[in-house]
């Protein structure tokens, strides 16, 4: 792969931008579905009627197209980080539609996430690696990904609420790390084989199977609880797995000389330490109070019918 983060970073940017107002969208929907709809396919035919949904819909695979073609121009390392800057994005538009000001503590968590990322891609080096590994290699990363999903959609059994939402965020991030992992491979091959040529291959199958299961586990997280218990999950998990994962199926190089290591753990430490200070803020939760009560409202608009 030739890497080219002049072109990578500002992609990946755009689609954390692009990411970041689908997933107001999309949350501020979802809350408003019934329970017994989590984790079910009827979950995503009932958000489908929904216009406001729609829109967060089209706007995620616009994003994905976006990040996708980012992969096409560096490793996950780069590009995973930076989608992971979403939050930074997504909380600011979900306090400006609630007419709610982020205080001290929430751009602090935000100047965290930057430069905590920022350190990070400036240390991380990644180089080289095979993005069309042996079946082998795909089962080492990926198996144990989908099997810690599975064990945190076990424990968030249970009524609605932030542990519930969290462990789904956490699920959905498993899946969408494999997912970023099967992108790349996919945009590689399409690079190297053509579009024809690629779609021979059982990838993009493999996408059309996971990433649907990764979408309702993620609207069954943003219908469980507010987008500040989710969201943080998913933006701090999918880029640290994605990263681990390519290292183990792509044995794609990172520099892990010790000064290096030490400012990758760093920034690293310092992003994700943004990240839940955000999704932990008493004034960010405070911005998804009034979904509540609208949820209530139509609750009872639904009795007195």
């Amino acid at each position: 792969m030739k890497t080219s983060l002049a072109i990578a970073i500002p992609l990946g940017l755009l689609a954390a931008t692009v990411f970041a107002g689908s997933s107001v969208l999309q949350q501020r929907t979802a809350r408003q579905a019934p329970e017994d709809e989590s984790l079910s396919w009827r979950l995503l035919v009932d958000l489908v009627r929904r216009p406001a949904w729609l829109a967060g819909m089209g706007g995620n695979i616009l994003a994905f197209l976006l990040q996708a073609v980012a992969l096409g121009f560096a490793p996950i390392a780069f590009v995973e980080p930076v989608i992971g800057c979403e939050i930074v994005i997504a909380l600011p538009i979900a306090a400006h539609l609630r007419k709610v000001s982020l205080g001290p503590r929430e751009w602090g968590g935000a100047f965290s996430v930057v430069f905590g990322v920022g350190a990070f891609l400036a240390l991380v080096d990644a180089t080289g690696g095979n993005s069309s590994p042996a079946l082998f290699h795909w089962g080492e990363a990926a198996g144990p990904a989908i099997v810690v999903a599975g064990i945190a959609i076990l424990l968030a059994r249970g009524p609605e609420g932030p542990r519930r939402a969290a462990l789904l965020a956490a699920a959905a991030a498993c899946f969408f790390a494999v997912v970023a992992l099967l992108t790349q491979s996919f945009v590689q091959l399409i690079g190297d084989r053509g579009f024809v040529g690629a779609i021979e291959s059982w990838q993009p199958y493999a996408l059309a199977v996971l990433a649907p299961i990764g979408l309702t586990i993620a609207q069954s997280a943003f219908q469980a609880g507010p987008l500040a218990m989710s969201l943080p999950f998913v933006d701090s998990l999918e880029p640290t797995l994605a990263i681990v994962l390519a290292a183990a199926a792509f044995r794609q190089n990172i520099n892990l000389s010790l000064p290096h290591l030490i400012g990758e753990i760093g920034g690293a430490v310092l992003a994700i330490f943004g990240l839940f200070l955000l999704g932990n803020s008493p004034l960010v939760h405070s911005v998804y109070q009034q979904t509540e009560k609208e949820k209530r409202a139509e609750a009872k608009q639904a009795e007195a019918a």
